[in-house]
């Protein structure tokens, strides 16, 4: 899908104890790309990582505007999956958007929450591989990215670039996502 018309809006969950690169990079490389990244935080308006990284977000969860957004981002990461998990607006939310059939994106331990509320059910899709045997719901697949309709699914932290140059390639285009690559000298192993 080639966005045509004004700039896209995603959301980003964080919540306590999330994978700092699975965040970071996609809030990186989509902004990079002109989307509207809103930060929004589940638990404060200052939300540390697991590693103990402090991100002060856009705004709470709980405060956050009723207009869905073009695709909801949620990075894996313990506890900061489980933290997304046990909320109530969280699991709304994500409900919302899949209803909307608008983009739901979730990396590392973060598609198990997909794959509880049922949203993966005869889909594609992947996880952290410790959360292998939690998704039961989808037809698994262990490669590295997996979109299926409007769900994009990622392994992990070692995913996190790829992932990342994906959603550009859906929110906008492979093109725009090709030159981010190149510029930002992803995957070049010899000088040019």
């Amino acid at each position: 899908m080639e966005n045509l018309g004004e700039m896209p809006h995603a959301y980003l969950l964080l919540a306590h104890g999330f994978e700092e690169i699975e965040a970071i990079a996609p809030l990186d490389i989509l902004r990079r790309a002109g989307v509207t990244v809103s930060l929004l935080g589940v638990g404060g308006e200052e939300i540390t990582s697991a590693r103990g990284l402090r991100v002060r977000v856009d705004t709470q969860l709980i405060r956050m505007p009723d207009q869905l957004p073009d695709m909801l981002i949620l990075p894996g990461g313990e506890p900061g999956t489980s933290n997304l998990e046990e909320s109530d607006m969280v699991k709304n939310l994500i409900l919302k958007q899949h209803h909307a059939q608008r983009w739901i994106a979730a990396i590392c331990a973060a598609p198990r929450i997909l794959n509880a509320l049922g949203i993966l059910h005869n889909r594609d899709a992947t996880s952290f591989p410790a959360t292998e045997g939690q998704m039961t719901d989808c037809r698994y697949s262990h490669d590295p990215i997996v979109v299926c309709d409007h769900i994009i699914t990622s392994r992990g932290a070692g995913t996190a670039l790829p992932f990342a140059y994906a959603l550009v390639s859906i929110l906008y285009s492979h093109d725009l996502s090709t030159q981010l690559q190149k510029s930002m000298v992803y995957g070049q192993s010899k000088a040019s």
